[in-house]
């Protein structure tokens, strides 16, 4: 990783992998498109709904406890990946699903991984559903599933100017 300065939240230094962060982008672009179309009421508009409550579940939710029990999947991706947390709910769409790990010791980090699209929906059973095209990401190796190989595929989460403080790496 190159040095930086470090996004911390409740102390918490949260980094992104490249697809959650070309994911974040896509919705940033779509946010500023219905903006544009309407200045008055975009706020209504689903892709704001899914930027706002991604937003408050990357900054607040998430940071103020990432090990809550309202995280953690179980055996919904496998034995082997039990240590991947997933946000669902929470604002968020309810056939979304963010996925994220993190390490609490220190530096306490937050590592942001993926959130799946309209073609990677919720739907138990299908080849495209967002746990199964996860799974596959990570048995495929598109997906770092060690923290160590995770890390080291990630950069420092650029977003937004509300922190609550900054470090350099």
């Amino acid at each position: 990783m190159t040095e930086s300065t470090i996004h911390i939240e409740n102390g918490w230094a949260l980094y992104a992998h490249p697809l959650f962060i070309a994911r974040l982008e896509e919705i940033t672009v779509a946010v500023e498109r219905a903006m544009a179309n309407d200045p008055e009421g975009f706020h209504h508009h689903p892709v704001y709904k899914l930027f706002d409550a991604v937003s408050a579940n990357i900054l607040i939710n998430v940071p103020s406890d990432p090990a809550h029990t309202c995280y953690r999947q179980g055996n919904t991706l496998g034995r082997d990946f039990k240590h991947w947390f997933r946000v669902k709910k929470q604002g968020i769409p309810p056939r979304y699903r963010l996925f994220f790990q993190f390490r609490s010791e220190a530096p306490k980090t937050i590592i942001y991984a993926w959130l799946n699209d309209e073609k990677t929906l919720r739907k138990d059973g299908d080849k495209n559903d967002v746990y199964a095209v996860f799974t596959a990401m990570l048995l495929n190796g598109k997906m770092p599933n060690s923290y160590t190989d995770l890390i080291a595929a990630c950069g420092v989460l650029e977003y937004g100017s509300s922190t609550t403080g900054t470090e350099e790496e």
